[in-house]
């Protein structure tokens, strides 16, 4: 299967020496501070692989340069932009036939939905599917990608390409909403999306019998069965649901997307948008969701809860097996389960070098999050500032040792009582394991002291 081994990157800032990477045939996490390349090395990938809008790489110095393609089996090492991509399956880039790797960016800002009334306005021209999905992600481009792929299914649904497409478009939203119910299991319902209808506009009707009924407009797959029960009554006409006055059961309702949270919402889109690029890439074949396919993702965690933020990178490769991703966080969460290999931890030294560590040598199962935010966030003391600041005071008397006056140390001795009641013992010994060793050891030289002492007045009675 197709997938990047590693990277040489260099030469553009914040990287001013040349950095080398060991990738994960499946997931590559990059964790480190702000403003040590993390999005920088997102863009970089995509720009390689031409898939970087205009607008996001204004803001990264490129310097005006244009990459080649990856089609050749070598390295490539480029003046001013000095980036080389190594790939497991280099005939997949050389056999044409099979065309170039589908790569989707995902910017760390995504944004939803606009408005019901937004969806209403008429396009300028239409779009066709290829020219939506070349474009960044946002909500509004994701059923605009939609709305164009299934007019084009509908034009040819006479033959057998159209009924083919009809049935991979009906897939890729099966697969995008069930991956999307992993994710967000408590709020969505079901692993299909539905056509919202919003209520039919008839204010003058009464006064003018008649006068025609406007006809309703049909937000194709803008709806989704959830939990997440809505009171419609302060909503304007035009984006209440067409059922509302007519259905008594709302426990469990059909409604637009765009009026779920922004977490839910966000979630469904960018998984659309990823099933619809592979699926239009590999122009319906197939078994498309198990083909190969990179996804360069800017904070995955955005908008998630904790829960939600562990489900993520599970859920993208239980349904998108042929998925590598490359993702950057500051979650904890996100890190938790992943296997060895898996992330990579960015960090300046003194004299603002951006450096990369060796991946993680040991799988990261059982791990508590202090821990991880000790080991690869580099937080050493993960709670409030206030109480860090604390404990480094703390560790800095315990340090320096008894003091030679009396009423100095006296003071010394009761400072170091009074910031004790304020640290917990996990933070002075660096996390709850360490904590429970040092517990343990404490415990331990406390009953072999004992034991010494027993014997020593064993001896002397004897």
């Amino acid at each position: 299967m197709m997938h990047l081994i590693g990277m040489w990157f260099g030469d553009v800032p914040p990287f001013t020496q040349r950095v080398q990477f060991n990738f994960d045939k499946h997931v590559n996490v990059f964790v480190g501070p702000n403003a040590s390349g993390k999005s920088t090395l997102l863009m970089a990938l995509a720009r390689y692989f031409k898939v970087l809008d205009e607008e996001s790489a204004a803001k990264r110095p490129w310097n005006g340069f244009q990459m080649e393609p990856l089609t050749e089996f070598e390295f490539h090492d480029v003046e001013e932009f000095d980036v080389n991509i190594v790939a497991a399956d280099w005939d997949w880039f050389s056999d044409r036939t099979k065309g170039d790797p589908v790569v989707i960016h995902l910017d760390a800002i995504r944004s939803g939905l606009p408005g019901i009334s937004t969806l209403y306005a008429d396009d300028e021209r239409r779009q066709i599917a290829a020219e939506i999905l070349s474009e960044s992600f946002n909500g509004l481009r994701t059923f605009k990608a939609l709305d164009a792929l299934m007019r084009d299914a509908q034009a040819n649904q006479s033959d057998i390409s159209g009924i083919r497409k009809l049935a991979g478009i009906s897939k890729a939203i099966k697969i995008a909403v069930g991956c999307s119910k992993h994710i967000c299991g408590e709020v969505i319902d079901d692993t299909t999306t539905r056509n919202y209808i919003p209520e039919f506009n008839t204010a003058d009707y009464h006064d003018d019998p008649v006068s025609d009924l406007e006809q309703p407009r049909v937000l194709r797959g803008a709806a989704i069965k959830t939990s997440d029960v809505r009171n419609f009554s302060n909503y304007p006409v035009w984006e209440k649901p067409s059922w509302d006055r007519h259905q008594d059961d709302l426990d469990s309702a059909s409604i637009y997307i765009g009026h779920l949270s922004s977490g839910t919402e966000g979630t469904l889109l960018w998984i659309q948008w990823l099933a619809f690029k592979i699926l239009h890439h590999y122009d319906f074949a197939d078994g498309w969701e198990k083909l190969p396919a990179i996804l360069l993702m800017d904070e995955i965690e955005n908008h998630l809860h904790p829960t939600w933020q562990r489900r993520v990178i599970p859920a993208l490769l239980e349904y998108f097996p042929g998925l590598q991703i490359f993702a950057t966080t500051h979650s904890p969460f996100v890190v938790a389960g992943l296997k060895k290999g898996q992330v990579h931890r960015l960090h300046r030294n003194e004299e603002g070098i951006i450096h990369a560590e060796a991946p993680n040598d040991v799988d990261i199962m059982g791990w508590t999050m202090d821990e991880i935010l000790r080991g690869f966030m580099g937080v050493e003391d993960p709670t409030d500032a206030e109480t860090a600041r604390h404990a480094a005071e703390l560790r800095q008397l315990r340090d320096e040792g008894p003091l030679v006056d009396e009423r100095e140390e006296s003071d010394r001795q009761e400072r170091i009582q009074e910031l004790r009641r304020l640290v917990d013992r996990d933070l002075l010994a660096g996390g709850p394991m360490a904590a429970r060793r040092e517990v343990f050891e404490q415990q331990f030289s406390e009953a072999l002291e004992k034991y010494r002492q027993s014997r020593d007045l064993g001896q002397d009675s004897g």
